[in-house]
């Protein structure tokens, strides 16, 4: 096992490494470069000259090479500054912008930095970006103008890991015995019941069903004189008279107050997600009752719940780990469609508003982050294999 794992550590990081090639340059490949989307959408008067256009990429670090610029957004850009003190100039100085060094490859901020973040203030964005290896996202271009990508990420993240957390503990409560009984009595009420279910839920669109539950539980029980929801955001500012908060006497930014805006969220996510797990378990425990060994344990005179549970149900919660593992990155980033409809400020928005406004600088921190945790997701994975069956080793 040891040996497995190791070599599965240097697949990973190899697998992460091509995964930033990959983003950097695709995302960069924009035609105009990355900055072109800042003229689509401003009138004639807030057009950027290309004056300014090149002072930006100066600041933002896009007017190296590519193999630089990428080098730089990986490492930190203050490594320029010591290759330069290495290697000495990378050629005739007329062939670099001032000096003819290295250097001249730093932001304006590094340069007058001296090409360090020594004494910089940890609260505040470096004057040198330390690169994603050193978890330096660099700033945010226009979502979050004048701050990092770090401290914006960071102001969302708990909203998704909580949403998407609830969904996943709930969903897999649910679904597994669901999924079990209604393998164990097959063609039954019950499994009609639940197959009609699953179908219900798996062919539902969660933006359909997401605006349906806005309209039903947030502006119809209003306008019938029912408690209603809140139908977005995480918090209360305000409570309306006639709202579940005012008929519960819940109180603005209370626990309570935010449990209850996750009402509508969690209830959409949790119907996609317990279909199609209770439907998956259901198809995978039909498959292991058939096998030999679980004949055999019922031969030997064991009870019926210790031949479901221990000898059945272990072995068919294979599928479904590898189905369930690769919901790990989607913790992290969020239900896209659902945080949008939701007005929910999580990853997820983060990520849609971070596109529209062409925050590249955001973007390629989750999407980074995200492959990571896929990577991640396949070795939690293979290693919940040899938990669940003990015929799988990786020695």
């Amino acid at each position: 096992m040891t040996n497995y794992l190791i070599r599965r550590g240097f697949q990973m990081v190899l697998v992460v490494i091509l995964a930033t090639i990959t983003i950097y340059l695709l995302l960069n490949a924009v035609p105009g470069g990355p900055l072109s989307g800042l003229n689509l959408a401003a009138d004639a008067k807030q057009r950027l000259s290309e004056e300014d256009i090149a002072r930006l990429e100066a600041t933002l670090g896009l007017n190296k090479p590519t193999y630089l610029a990428y080098l730089t957004w990986l490492t930190g850009e203050d490594w320029l500054d010591e290759v330069g003190d290495a290697i000495g100039n990378p050629g005739p100085a007329e062939k670099m912008f001032e000096t003819g060094t290295w250097r001249d490859y730093q932001s304006p901020t590094c340069q007058d930095a001296g090409g360090t973040n020594e004494g910089a203030d940890t609260t505040r964005i470096a004057p040198c970006r330390g690169g994603v290896l050193r978890w330096d996202w660099g700033q945010s271009w226009s979502l979050a103008r004048g701050q990092t990508v770090t401290s914006v990420i960071g102001s969302r993240v708990s909203n998704t890991l909580i949403l998407m957390t609830t969904v996943t503990v709930i969903s897999l409560l649910i679904a597994l015995p669901i999924g079990i009984i209604s393998a164990v009595r097959q063609y039954s009420r019950l499994d009609y019941a639940v197959t009609t279910f699953s179908f219900f839920g798996i062919s539902m669109p969660v933006f359909w069903f997401g605006l349906l539950t806005i309209i039903l539980f947030g502006v119809q029980f209003q306008q019938w004189g029912l408690p209603f929801f809140p139908t977005g955001d995480v918090f209360t500012t305000r409570v309306i008279a006639g709202s579940i908060q005012d008929v519960l006497g819940i109180q603005p930014y209370s626990l309570a107050d935010r449990i209850i805006h996750l009402v509508l969220p969690v209830s959409v996510l949790t119907l996609l997600y317990l279909a199609g797990w209770s439907r998956f378990m259901r198809s995978s425990m039909l498959e292991v009752l058939r096998q030999d060994y679980v004949r055999t344990a019922r031969s030997k005179g064991l009870r019926e719940r210790m031949v479901i549970l221990k000898h059945a149900a272990r072995n068919a919660l294979i599928p479904l780990i590898t189905i369930v593992v690769f919901q790990i990155p989607g913790i992290f980033s969020g239900a896209i469609i659902t945080e949008t409809i939701f007005n929910y400020p999580g990853m997820g928005r983060l990520f849609i508003d971070s596109l529209n406004r062409d925050d590249w600088p955001i973007v390629m921190a989750l999407l980074f982050i995200t492959a990571i945790l896929v990577v991640l997701a396949t070795l939690i994975g293979d290693i919940l294999y040899t938990i669940v069956d003990p015929r799988i080793r990786f020695d």
